[in-house]
């Protein structure tokens, strides 16, 4: 797992600058990129989650999330171009994931009395962008492939204070 993790690392990144560059492009090929890697990350994270015996010592939801991944990457491999539409709203849905997750951060910092102000900010664009995927995902589609690209960049590079933490996928 650790190794399909480092793969993705690297890889993302370089799909996350073709996102930046040739926008316009993107959208043939991305139903494919996307669930190919769906597939296969579903597929690792699954067969190492069943050897490790983890799904059977305790309940939690990350073996159906699993299934899910590997239905939607399918999915997205078999409708290709069809399956924009749907990409979109995945993609919103994840999104929303997203800044619940930092809305509970936000929360934790205020209450801890801490800096809150740019992980709000951050909350409140996270759920914007993801509001405005699932309300319109056709239209709002080509602007975030840029910042698809963004974020791949970004979520996959370790900085060298962040190298030398576990990341949350490696516990």
């Amino acid at each position: 797992m650790r190794r399909l993790n480092t793969i993705l690392r690297c890889i993302l990144p370089l799909v996350g600058v073709v996102c930046i560059v040739i926008p316009g492009h993107v959208p043939s090929v991305l139903p494919y990129l996307l669930g190919g890697a769906m597939l296969v990350r579903g597929l690792a994270h699954a067969i190492a989650y069943i050897r490790s015996g983890e799904f059977i010592k305790k309940a939690s939801m990350e073996m159906g999330q699993d299934v899910v991944l590997i239905v939607m990457g399918i999915s997205f491999l078999c409708e290709g171009a069809g399956a924009l539409g749907l990409m979109g709203i995945t993609w919103g849905l994840i999104g929303l994931r997203k800044a619940a997750a930092t809305i509970d951060q936000a929360l934790r910092q205020a209450l801890g009395r801490q800096k809150v102000l740019l992980t709000a900010f951050e909350a409140l664009i996270r759920l914007a962008l993801a509001l405005a995927l699932l309300f319109d995902p056709f239209e709002k589609f080509p602007s975030h492939i840029v910042l698809l690209g963004l974020e791949l960049i970004l979520a996959n590079i370790r900085l060298p204070r962040e190298a030398a933490l576990p990341s949350a996928e490696e516990h």
